[in-house]
């Protein structure tokens, strides 16, 4: 193996939360003149958490450990226990929430409408858009980071993957769209970890693994053509905003869910995958480049966590995690590791939940090979 499996489960997690801190960092923080040049803007700064909105950053991390922690203490997932893990985070944040923040979710969306005039014809009849509390309705990157214990656990076993990655996801309001999206990442993910991810072929093996499901599929297609034509990025957002165009009202919205509007819940998953398969061992070009779209936040996030899997906390450069303060997500950098550890160890079979204090030593060798064991000196 190129890199050990741990060193994989921690960078797909450190690189997750790197790449939220800093697409959050680009999509609200700086001014378009300022987004021309990412490189020594990442240089001059720190990223404290203090200039951001840290609550918000905490409520997804919370989660994410909080999924992790169940798969430890349990060994496994166990759906009760996901289900109670999920209220209680569930009403702690909704008792949190004020009429002030309320306030300033509802500018927030109507800001975040404002931001697909080339993709909507806001002159369709009866188109508008809803304050959607995001403890019910997780963007996709949320919904992805989110999950990722369960894409770790689980990734070696694709029918296991898909079936514990489904359930996880059913106790979401939007889990029409969080399940093909989990399941496109969390596939990538395992190949990653695996070392069987190909990017001449990785798309054709999502779709067949996914199902022929609409409009996901179409738009992974479309992502597909855009890297085997070496497509600059402004081409890759304008051809998938066409895309989402194409879809009549009656495909982006439901009956029982009005307001969901699927096709752009699909447009950061897409960009991340062609963001990260264009430049896949280069994790600094792949979020520099993510950062530049509307969507920085989502497709950062996405593009540290695939890149994270692939080339292992080695990829990730040292600038980066020395500039980004003290927490990212709520969870300091030290955490993120242990908890990378732990779950790596359920993984293998080696963690005991009554031995907190455990020193674990890694002992990862490619699979079907024979590795000789450490042994002590015989005296010879």
């Amino acid at each position: 193996m190129q890199h050990s499996l741990l060193t994989k489960f921690q960078g797909t997690l450190l690189g997750a939360v790197l790449g939220n801190h800093l697409g959050y960092y680009f999509e609200y923080q700086q001014t378009e003149k300022e987004r021309k040049n990412y490189k020594i803007l990442i240089n001059k700064h720190k990223f404290y958490a203090l200039y951001l909105d840290k609550q918000n950053l905490q409520k997804w991390g919370e989660i994410t450990a909080n999924c992790a922690n169940s798969l430890i203490i349990n060994q496994e997932f166990n759906q009760e226990d996901w289900q109670k893990v999920y209220g209680e985070w569930q009403d702690n944040w909704a008792n949190k929430k004020d009429q002030s923040s309320k306030t300033s979710q509802v500018k927030y969306f109507q800001k975040k409408a404002e931001k697909f005039p080339e993709i909507f014809d806001r002159k369709l009849p009866g188109l508008h858009y809803t304050d959607k509390d995001d403890v019910f309705y997780p963007t996709a990157s949320n919904a992805v980071i989110a999950s990722l214990p369960v894409t770790l656990l689980y990734h070696e076993d694709k029918l296991k993957l898909e079936k514990k990655l489904q359930q996880w996801g059913k106790v979401w309001q939007n889990y029409s769209d969080i399940n093909p999206s989990n399941l496109v990442i969390g596939y990538l993910i395992a190949q990653a970890l695996t070392e069987q991810l190909d990017t001449q072929t990785i798309i054709a093996k999502i779709i067949d693994y996914i199902g022929e499901k609409e409009p996901l599929v179409r738009q992974l297609r479309q992502v597909e053509q855009l890297i085997d034509q070496g497509a600059n990025l402004d081409t890759a957002i304008t051809q998938l905003s066409k895309n989402v165009k194409s879809f009549s009202r009656q495909q982006i919205f439901s009956e029982q869910q009005e307001n969901s509007i699927s096709c752009t819940f699909f447009i950061p998953i897409c960009l991340a995958l062609y963001c990260f398969l264009s430049t896949p061992e280069d994790m600094n070009l792949a979020i520099l480049r993510a950062a530049r779209t509307k969507w920085a936040t989502q497709i950062c996030s996405i593009v540290g966590t695939l890149s994270g899997a692939y080339n292992s906390t080695a990829g990730i450069p040292v600038e980066w995690r020395q500039k980004m303060g003290g927490e990212l997500l709520g969870i300091n950098e030290a955490e993120i590791m242990k908890l990378a550890k732990k779950l790596w160890a359920v993984w293998c079979g080696v963690y005991d939940p009554n031995n907190m204090t455990q020193n674990i030593v890694p002992a990862v060798a490619a699979s079907n090979v024979i590795r000789p064991r450490p042994r002590k000196a015989s005296g010879y």
